[in-house]
């Protein structure tokens, strides 16, 4: 045990020998070492003549010394004089490097020199400056021109600093804040009530802006530093649009229902008080009279049904989920639709849902499949087909209501609701239907087939493999 921790400090010693040695390597392998060695080579090399000199003459030791001295004090001043301008010169242009690094266009670390390789050196340096000059004004220019193009953008944006404070606001949040850019500035972003989670922005409930907007963010670079760039996308204004367009379509529908009840009934109403100013009615009028009380009475009624599924729709029950059997809704969807095929897929097991509002909507979609086939000329083939799979622990669950009728002709429409193409048709069924599975957790889709003349109208469920077991 001792012996392994023992060894522990030598392997460090050694690694430290290591370490000393190449660093030492590395000082070797210097510029400024390689220049000194060559010098004082140039320096000593006249000794070589001295000492022939010497031993020619035989001269005495003070003459010697005196040659020696006389030879060597100028090589070595000129070899040291040779290194300062050599070092002097790289100084020089490492301070030129420094100066370009930091912004300072120009050549003056190297202006006493005016010809030589250094100069052609100075004359490059120049033309890079240049260059750096032009690449920053045209940068400068372009964030001057994107910060007033932001500024009068109907869109709200901002954008933050490194410290996640407010560094540049246009005139859209001065709007929607009620504050001046100018108060902004040097605010945090948390202020505001943003708050950056998951990898994106968000809005906190404290949060200052008068709506609720979808922050989209894009990191810019600017001197070494992180700026982010926050874009506001109304959320409101999109649900608007989409509320308006909704309801837009919704009057048109009203108001064609309506007009289709009320125009027949005001014509009628017309023509009956015509026939009462013209004097006592004959057999043939009272005849009349009575048909026309009838046909009035008889679309009141419309107006009337056509109300009360709008009150149905308007107050839809909460669901009663509880688990199913698929085995029992076919069998009292037999008993209604004596001609539906049903197709039953092995082993299916029960599933949540509420079995009320499930087979109203399966009674809707049956029937509205059996209408969509008549008129052809062979009978109406309609059939259910059930289909379970797991995946994990969800259980899905598909019920599919295939018909062959002549498919969906309006996809736009389908559950726009009081929408018909029918005679007779309320346009409320396929609405309510879709609701009762919403209702549910579900999902009612419609498609034309791909094989053959028809559509499917398909209800999906994904049930938890805890609920069901």
């Amino acid at each position: 045990m001792n012996s392994k921790l023992d060894e522990q400090p030598k392997v460090k010693l050694k690694t430290k020998r290591h370490n000393n040695r190449t660093e030492h390597a590395r000082a070797k392998s210097s510029l400024e070492n390689k220049l000194i060695y060559l010098f004082i080579f140039l320096a000593l090399l006249p000794l070589i003549p001295c000492v022939y000199i010497i031993n020619s003459l035989q001269l005495e030791l003070l003459s010697s010394s005196t040659l020696l001295i006389a030879m060597i004090i100028p090589s070595t001043w000129a070899a040291s004089r040779c290194y300062f301008y050599v070092m002097d010169t790289l100084e020089r242009i490492g301070l030129q490097l420094d100066a370009l690094g930091n912004e300072e266009f120009n050549s003056w670390h190297l202006a006493e020199f005016d010809s030589g390789r250094v100069t052609n050196l100075k004359r490059d340096f120049e033309k890079l400056s240049g260059k750096l000059v032009d690449k920053r004004f045209e940068y400068m220019h372009n964030e001057s021109f994107l910060t007033e193009f932001i500024k009068e953008l109907n869109l709200p944006i901002l954008v933050l600093d490194h410290h996640q404070q407010i560094y540049s606001a246009n005139n859209a949040i001065e709007t929607l804040v009620k504050t001046p850019a100018i108060t902004l500035l040097g605010m945090t972003a948390a202020t505001l009530g943003l708050t950056f989670e998951n990898g994106k922005w968000q809005q906190s409930t404290d949060s200052q802006l008068t709506q609720r907007f979808e922050v989209t963010h894009h990191v810019l670079k600017r001197s070494g530093r992180n700026y982010q760039l926050l874009v506001f996308f109304s959320i409101e204004q999109q649900l608007r649009a989409n509320e308006k367009q909704v309801w837009q379509r919704l009057i048109r529908v009203l108001n064609h229902e309506v007009r289709n009840s009320l125009t027949p009934i005001y014509s009628m109403t017309q023509s009956l008080q015509e026939i009462k100013a013209n004097g006592p009615l004959t057999p043939e009028q009272e005849k009349l009279e009575t048909n026309i009380l009838h046909v009035i009475e008889k679309r009141s009624l419309q107006l009337l049904d056509f109300v009360e599924n709008y009150s149905a729709f308007s107050k839809l029950a909460p669901a009663k989920l509880s688990l199913v059997s698929p085995n029992e809704i076919t069998q009292r969807m037999q008993a209604i639709y004596p001609q539906l095929s049903i197709e039953l897929g092995e082993n299916l097991l029960d599933f949540s849902a509420d079995s009320g509002q499930l087979e109203q909507a399966l009674i809707n979609l049956i029937k509205n499949a059996f209408e969509a086939c008549d008129g052809n000329e062979r009978a109406p083939q309609v059939q259910m087909q059930w289909q379970q799979s797991l995946q994990g622990t969800k259980q899905h669950t598909l019920i599919n209501i295939i018909d062959s009728g002549q498919g969906i002709a309006n996809n736009e429409n389908l559950f726009v609701p009081f929408y018909s193409t029918k005679a007779q048709g309320s346009g409320i069924g396929l609405i309510l239907s879709r609701e009762f599975i919403r209702n549910q957790g579900g999902e009612l889709t419609l498609k034309n087939r791909n094989d053959s003349q028809g559509a499917i109208a398909c209800l999906s469920f994904t049930t938890d493999k805890q609920v069901r077991d």
